[in-house]
């Protein structure tokens, strides 16, 4: 993820040192795929949150677990843009 993170990482932001966090809910299905995402809370910046969603696209998973059977679930991850001054 943290290569997927610094490859999505707006190339005008990071150069003028803005970072920020983006809060990304995550459907995943029964085998932990993800099948939807959307921005929870966002950055503050419109190409941060977009950046956030197509690291979403790479992200994998494990299955969740409810007594002892695979389940679909949404979870909440943040996604952290951040520059190394």
């Amino acid at each position: 993820m943290a290569s997927a993170i610094e490859w999505e990482y707006p190339r005008i932001l990071r150069n003028q040192g803005i970072g920020g966090t983006v809060d990304v809910w995550f459907a995943l299905d029964e085998e932990g795929n993800g099948t939807r995402a959307l921005v929870n809370k966002s950055s503050g910046y419109p190409a941060l949150d977009e950046a956030a969603l197509r690291v979403a696209n790479v992200i994998e998973f494990t299955p969740a677990m409810n007594e002892g059977r695979r389940v679909p679930v949404w979870i909440s991850l943040p996604i952290t843009f951040s520059t190394r001054l």
